[in-house]
């Protein structure tokens, strides 16, 4: 499970993958990567907050265990640009049995379905690589279409390439590294996929988005989100999310601290506490 919190906290389980279409029209692309980069980065600027329901099917390995854990659950989902959000899914008689948050300092993960009591926690500035991490607060803003760019870089660190209906974004890292591709298609410019990969240039997580909703001027959600992260291993975790009744709403001042703040008390609640540190999770109890 750890794998995924570091790939829709990226951008949320057993069931089909959001499927490309058959066919997309073709409309001419961008030639500069600094206009594609603008444009995508005009969503952030363009965000609204939003609350929508939805349901959820989970799929994740939990360490030690050979076992795969599938759970389907309803969520409520609360996205406040550009760093703030909070999922919900609720089991049995448990409304929080897996909360998923995140805010500009912190992002956590917290799981009481039935077999498993954990909670996983970590600071962005200690895990903005998604790689051996499950769902990252990063993967979860990029599942909303924000492609995070870090301010320390700049345009020279991304090429841009034409795959017939998609623009794609591609990043390197140090020495070249490859970081993550970002499928954008031509015609609406709203990403449709992002992979991210690992030092050895292999492919360790996938987000596709499809079915995107108007919420605000300018800012449109995915529909169907669906990310998998894949461990050294070769297991799989994924989460495949349908949301719906999306509404554009401003959560006051003091919901929103409510919502969007991890309070470290819950922690005292699980049997298992881990902490993202140096690149892997350590665990606190």
């Amino acid at each position: 499970m750890c794998r995924f919190l570091g790939a829709l906290l990226a951008a949320f389980a057993a069931g089909c993958a959001v499927q490309e279409p058959a066919t997309l029209p073709i409309c001419p692309g961008k030639t500069d990567v600094q206009d594609a980069l603008s444009a995508v980065g005009s969503r952030v600027g363009q965000a609204v907050a939003f609350r929508a329901s939805g349901q959820c099917r989970l799929a994740y390995y939990e360490p030690d265990d050979d076992n795969v854990k599938r759970h389907n659950l309803p969520i409520l989902l609360w996205f406040n640009p550009p760093s703030e959000v909070y999922m919900q899914g609720s089991i049995a008689v448990d409304p929080k049995a897996v909360i998923i948050g995140s805010n500009a300092e912190a992002f956590w993960l917290a799981l009481r379905p039935k077999e498993v009591s954990a909670y996983y926690w970590g600071a962005w500035d200690e895990a903005q690589n998604v790689e051996g991490l499950m769902v990252s607060p990063q993967v979860v803003l990029e599942a909303f279409g924000i492609v995070h760019r870090d301010s320390r870089a700049d345009g020279n660190d991304w090429a841009l390439s034409n795959e017939g209906p998609y623009d794609v974004l591609i990043q390197h890292g140090e020495a070249g590294r490859i970081l993550k591709r970002v499928y954008i298609h031509t015609c609406d410019y709203l990403v449709r996929k992002i992979e991210y990969f690992d030092a050895e240039g292999r492919v360790i997580a996938v987000a596709q988005l499809d079915g995107y909703q108007t919420v605000g001027e300018g800012f449109e959600v995915p529909t169907n989100i669906f990310v998998s992260a894949t461990a050294p291993d070769g297991r799989e975790d994924t989460i495949d999310i349908k949301l719906q009744s999306i509404s554009a709403r401003q959560l006051s001042e003091q919901a929103r601290r409510q919502v969007f703040t991890r309070d470290p008390k819950d922690m005292e609640r699980f049997e298992q506490v881990y902490r993202y540190r140096d690149g892997g999770w350590v665990s606190e109890r």
